[in-house]
């Protein structure tokens, strides 16, 4: 029904319409910080009365903006006006983004929530030999699901089709994801410019950071895939075999994995890599830390504790 209506305002030349539950702030904040999955999801604003009076700073992160979408997303990008910083995740539009609001914009990768995430510090056996998650390149796919089929081979990934990606608890997805992961041996994580999906049309060859390989790391898996020519991808996984490269056409997948198998040094010395990097760097904790110092403020004492925990 939401699609239907919300196609219906597309072509009238209207936004979207919001979803959530109206609701009226009646104290004042320090800060205000509001995470949208796409432009669409500014319109969620206008049912949360009198935030942007009752909220000293107002900051935003928006997770998935095109560049080949702008200009389709100029109406919900004006909404960004009202807040004092923008983060994304997405930096490629950053420098076009000056044409459709006047907020501050700047990168800001994902995170982890690392102290879920990590196999430490008493490492689970890697039970799942392969852990594949959304979007993958279908060659490669094929070619592990064969593999289940002749060898004592685990391969996990998705098996539904649909747009409707409700969950029924988010904690317990978040740490079913985790729990998985650090019982994985690889982990699949190719990024979007390399895939032929139905959205590599919008993707339109844009080099991104994926979340999900922050996601791998953080749980000691060792990540196949593509890595995004970008250069935040080689700030934030600055070491050795961090994504070990296979192609989205790649051959044999198998011989790939064999070859890997068979140097046990290496790949122990990845897992670990992975891991403790992810604890030193890419923690939640990590990115609050910048959103405070880029607004000004101070962190609270939990912010330290949880450092030290790390």
């Amino acid at each position: 029904f939401n699609r239907l209506v919300s196609g219906m305002r597309k072509a009238l030349g209207l936004k979207n319409a919001p979803t959530i539950e109206p609701v009226e702030l009646t104290q004042n904040y320090d800060l205000m910080f509001f995470v949208a999955w796409s432009p669409q999801s500014l319109v969620e604003l206008s049912r949360i009365r009198n935030w942007r009076s009752r909220c000293k700073i107002a900051v935003a992160y928006l997770f998935e903006l095109w560049s080949s979408t702008l200009d389709e997303d100029r109406r919900y990008l004006q909404l960004l006006d009202q807040f004092d910083h923008v983060f994304l995740l997405h930096s490629a539009s950053i420098p076009q983004l000056p044409s459709y609001t006047r907020a501050r914009c700047s990168f800001l990768p994902t995170g982890v929530d690392c102290l879920i995430a990590t196999p430490y510090p008493s490492p689970p056996e890697r039970v799942v030999d392969v852990y594949s998650i959304g979007n993958r390149a279908a060659e490669v796919h094929r070619q592990l699901v064969t593999l289940t089929q002749h060898r004592k081979f685990f391969y996990i990934y998705d098996s539904l089709s649909s747009t409707d990606s409700r969950v029924k608890d988010w904690g317990e997805h978040r740490l079913l994801l985790a729990n998985t992961i650090k019982r994985t041996r690889y982990f699949i994580g190719f990024s979007p410019a390399s895939l032929a999906t139905s959205k590599a049309q919008k993707v339109s060859g844009e080099q991104v950071l994926p979340g999900r390989l922050f996601e791998g790391a953080a749980g000691g898996a060792i990540i196949l895939g593509t890595a995004p020519q970008c250069p935040e991808f080689r700030e934030c996984f600055d070491w050795p075999d961090a994504v070990i490269e296979v192609s989205p056409e790649a051959g044999d997948i198998a011989s790939v994995i064999e070859e890997l198998d068979a140097q046990p040094q290496r790949t122990d010395r990845v897992r670990r890599t992975n891991a403790v990097r992810c604890l030193l760097q890419h923690d939640w904790v990590y990115r609050w830390e910048h959103i405070l110092s880029t607004v000004g403020m101070e962190p609270l004492a939990q912010l330290h504790h949880r450092k030290s925990q790390l």
